[in-house]
């Protein structure tokens, strides 16, 4: 069980897309601002964990089928990402992407991290384990996963006058950010 709990803690807490936007969406609109983004983000985790067990006990081999497409699809977007974050003026209308629901939910189903996290922690934590039940680990998994998001949305929003201070350096580097988790999908 340590291992696993070392997994969730270290792969959650770690930049990602979903993370790295929370952070950009408490900065601009402070915590109740872009609370619905983050509400979009955490169901769409929990989406990813229910989608998950299911695929992976039922669909194995479908997923197997379409990886390569998820992959490219997610690459894409992760690019499209880093573009809009990179060009996006402090208060532009393309900063509306942090502030709904169905942002936050899209990013993160969508995210390619949070969709490997899920197949390998199912491939090597819940069907070796024959005794836990997979909803336990899942129910763990989505806690931890939950926390370390909002961690992300309070470092943005208490570190606000300082990112703010330092926004394009902080908007380069919030790209380049999203651009390598673009491109560590493919190695």
């Amino acid at each position: 069980m340590s291992a696993f709990l070392i997994y969730v803690f270290v792969t959650s807490i770690t930049p990602g897309p979903s993370n790295l936007f929370i952070l950009s969406a408490t900065k601009e609109y402070g915590l109740s601002g872009a609370k619905k983004f983050i509400t979009g983000v955490l169901s769409g985790f929990l989406l990813l964990a229910i989608i998950s067990i299911f695929c992976l006990f039922i669909l194995e081999d479908f997923i197997i089928q379409i990886e390569n497409f998820l992959k490219i699809f997610g690459f894409l977007y992760l690019i499209y990402l880093a573009f809009k974050t990179l060009t996006s003026g402090k208060y532009s209308a393309n900063n509306k992407i942090h502030s709904s629901f169905k942002a936050g939910f899209l990013l993160q189903i969508l995210n390619m991290k949070s969709l490997l996290f899920f197949i390998t922690l199912i491939g090597a934590f819940i069907i070796p384990s024959t005794n836990v039940q997979p909803l336990i680990y899942i129910v763990i998994t989505v806690i931890i996963g939950w926390a370390c998001l909002i961690i992300w949305g309070l470092l943005g929003y208490y570190l606000k006058e300082f990112l703010n201070k330092y926004n394009y350096i902080f908007k380069i580097t919030m790209s380049l950010l999203l651009l390598y988790s673009a491109l560590s999908i493919f190695i």
